[in-house]
């Protein structure tokens, strides 16, 4: 009798406590996986300024450009029908990228790329995972 209570109660604060209400994976997959690319194309934007690698920054920015375009397309932001079918491979090799440049990252010398890019190039893959996960974010 006791755990049939018990398990009554227990249901019921189930139904009622969840942690999507709180946390909204949407938003995040949205606004991070935005954020990420223009953390990489203001960074990109300042190594073309200062002429540091200026070829493979510019190259840089624009892959990065390519890819914000991308993720736009996926959020429906911008509507364009000719990049329509390779939106999720698009965005499987992006994910390939930020987790290949987070594992670069950890093994540069500089403390910067360590505890700077390698995070945010991880959350970066994350967000765009949670992007490939749902099929339409709005």
């Amino acid at each position: 009798m006791k755990d049939k209570k018990f398990r009554t109660l227990w249901e019921n604060t189930k139904k009622k406590c969840c942690l999507k209400k709180f946390l909204e994976l949407d938003k995040f997959a949205k606004y991070g996986s935005i954020s990420v690319l223009a953390i990489a194309i203001l960074t990109q934007s300042y190594n073309v300024v200062i002429a540091k690698n200026f070829v493979l920054s510019f190259i840089s920015l624009l892959f990065n450009l390519f890819f914000l375009l991308i993720v736009l397309l996926k959020l429906d932001i911008v509507k364009m029908n000719i990049l329509k079918p390779y939106i999720n491979y698009s965005l499987k090799f992006l994910i390939f990228l930020f987790l290949l440049n987070s594992f670069i990252y950890l093994f540069i010398d500089n403390w910067v790329y360590q505890f700077v890019y390698a995070p945010i190039n991880l959350l970066g893959a994350y967000f765009i995972f949670l992007l490939l996960k749902k099929d339409s974010i709005s």
